[in-house]
């Protein structure tokens, strides 16, 4: 398990000057291309939220000496969080109770080649925001920062997870390096069954993110409804095929999936997902044919603007007004008044040959 101690805060401390870490604050907005819009965000915020999920990625990925329970898991508030994590939602910090051990998970769908710079920023955030109110002493021990970065990209991740190895080689100073390995979850080297196995909501989280195509996320969420019995976990699968999967699958696809919970979990309240379906696309729908029915009024009131522009002009005409005048107070184009005139002539030029 990667750690950030007490020792590697002071020696970053003395290395890098505060103003630093605030210009890293303004980076980290401008950075974070991807919001909570896009499919993997809104699929690991979800996940990340709910503390037995997080407990068992610790125990499943990091291995601690001892188990950690849901219970001794307490979330920061954003009140005790600084301003670069009130700007990325996915990321989260959780502390464990009565213990002065915190884990930083950062969710990361996209390489980025600062991955340690930011981790090493992020701990020492963390730490300052935990003694901000602290009286320091000798004695004070500071906390013990555990940094979790999980990758749901398709790219291979090649970014170092020690700061040391973005720092300059130099053998005389060796020892000023700071040693920050940050511990990295990589979905594209995770198989199916050991996603499967567990039988929880992260592994099937991130055995759809490992999905390459269309073709390969049906079948991995055929083998997830399959393989668990669990009705909140199958709720879950019914939720994201709904709203965070419909720009992905067609309507057809997503009845099957659907029809296919229905048959596992039978009657209650599931038994209505065809039904929800439905009633999400009438809404869509709706939504469209009122938006529609919206421009359709704003179209015709500036068609009828315009109209109504050209009958003043050409009755300004007729009273042999200038040009410049009739611009000036109906707004209308100089081409078009052109085409207004043009008419009147053609009128004119008909009316007489009529009379003949």
């Amino acid at each position: 398990m990667k750690i950030f101690t007490y020792n590697q805060y002071i020696k970053y401390i003395h290395k890098v000057r505060l103003n630093a870490v605030l210009q890293l604050a303004e980076e980290g907005e401008q950075y974070n291309i991807e919001k909570t819009n896009h499919r993997h965000d809104k699929l690991m915020k979800n996940i990340l939220k709910d503390k037995k999920e997080v407990a068992m990625l610790i125990n499943n990925f990091l291995e601690p000496k001892e188990e950690i329970k849901q219970e001794q898991l307490i979330r920061y508030t954003n009140s005790y969080i600084t301003k670069k994590y009130k700007a990325k939602e996915a990321d989260l910090v959780y502390r464990l109770k009565n213990k002065e051990i915190f884990f930083l998970i950062e969710h990361q769908s996209y390489i980025d080649y600062r991955m340690s710079y930011r981790i090493l920023n992020y701990c020492v955030d963390i730490i300052q925001e935990w003694g901000r109110n602290k009286k320091i002493t000798k004695l004070t021990q500071y906390p013990v920062i555990v940094p979790i970065v999980i990758y749901t990209g398709n790219m291979k991740w090649k970014v170092p997870t020690n700061f040391k190895e973005n720092q300059i080689r130099d053998h005389i100073f060796d020892r000023h390096h700071i040693d920050l390995e940050y511990n990295l979850i990589d979905v594209n080297k995770l198989t199916a069954d050991f996603l499967i196995k567990n039988d929880n909501k992260f592994g099937y989280i991130m055995l759809i993110e490992k999905s390459k195509d269309k073709h390969e996320l049906i079948q991995n969420v055929n083998k997830i409804i399959k393989n668990t019995k669990n009705k909140e976990y199958l709720n879950e699968i019914t939720n994201i095929i709904l709203y965070i999967l419909n720009e992905i699958l067609n309507e057809q696809e997503q009845v099957n999936l659907l029809e296919k919970i229905d048959n596992k979990v039978g009657d209650e309240k599931m038994s209505t997902l065809i039904d929800r379906l439905i009633a999400e696309r009438k809404r869509d729908v709706n939504q469209g044919m009122l938006q529609g029915i919206k421009e359709g009024i704003k179209q015709g009131i500036k068609q009828g603007i315009k109209q109504n522009q050209k009958q003043i002009a050409e009755n300004m005409l007729k009273l042999n007004l200038e040009d410049e005048i009739i611009i000036k107070t109906t707004g209308i184009e100089k081409a078009e008044l052109g085409k207004i005139k043009n008419k009147i002539e053609n009128e004119g030029f008909k009316n007489a040959k009529n009379n003949k």
